[in-house]
């Protein structure tokens, strides 16, 4: 299998639906995500994106590329957060790779920050 050397994945602004979606799906009902005036209080102009959304979007770059069977390892580092109405850029650059198996280093930003850092494991499955 021929790796690719770097991925790349700009997704949609997140909206308040998604976050919503996301909180009754994951259990996460922090204020912080969903309402406007707790993010102010907090510090922040708009409700922030929940961590795990973010890494649910990273994965997001490595399963469309490869399908979800590929992941033997997804570990992600938060470093800032993302508000509502922002969209990721992700970019995983092949760090060491073989005929079966690949690691990826990843950075996920908006445009006012870095966001996200981490690596990825995948396999050959084809």
């Amino acid at each position: 299998m021929n790796w690719p050397a770097e991925l790349r994945l700009r997704t949609p602004a997140v909206t308040p639906l998604q976050l919503a979606l996301f909180a009754a799906a994951s259990g996460d009902h922090n204020p912080l995500h969903l309402d406007s005036d707790v993010a102010r209080r907090a510090g922040f102009d708009k409700p922030v994106v929940h961590g795990m959304l973010s890494m649910a979007l990273a994965a997001r770059l490595f399963t469309r590329e490869f399908g979800p069977q590929a992941f033997t390892r997804l570990h992600t580092r938060f470093i800032g957060v993302a508000r509502v109405g922002e969209s990721l850029d992700l970019v995983a650059t092949l760090h060491e790779a073989d005929e079966q198996a690949a690691h990826y280093l990843l950075r996920a930003s908006t445009e006012r920050a870095e966001v996200l850092s981490g690596e990825a494991q995948l396999r050959r499955t084809r």
